[in-house]
């Protein structure tokens, strides 16, 4: 059933999922050496963009998409967002910490709570 034209569960490598992604903030991630390059480059990317901490562009959204577009990103270069692309690459993870799925945008705006899996997309693969 959409939602606000958007299909439930699968979710799209895109722009907008890219700006909303709260990956890099889930302390799953926090102590991985792996994850830390990746980190560095997400907060790297949001600096040049104007981002503010919450994760929102500090201008426009359009702006701040485009300046996403040209930095190209690869999704493996990303600490997220793996509800889109799928398991993480990094196997140094800490599966027992807590999940921030259900603080995210993304997750709401594609009823990601009715979907499988339901968090910890990083270790049980993308929304479906």
């Amino acid at each position: 059933m959409p939602l606000f034209g958007r299909k439930e569960g699968k979710v799209p490598l895109n722009n907008d999922v890219m700006m909303k992604c709260m990956c890099g903030m889930c302390p799953v991630q926090a102590e991985s050496t792996c994850s830390r390059p990746k980190l560095k480059m997400m907060m790297d990317m949001r600096a040049s963009m104007g981002m503010k901490e919450s994760g929102m562009p500090a201008g426009s959204m359009s702006a701040a998409q485009g300046s996403m577009a040209q930095m190209k990103p690869k999704p493996e270069e990303l600490p997220g967002p793996f509800c889109s692309i799928g398991v993480a690459d990094c196997k140094d993870l800490d599966n027992n910490k807590a999940c921030v799925c259900n603080q995210c945008q993304v997750y709401k705006d594609f009823s990601l709570a009715a979907g499988k899996p339901v968090e910890h997309f990083c270790f049980n693969d993308k929304a479906m």
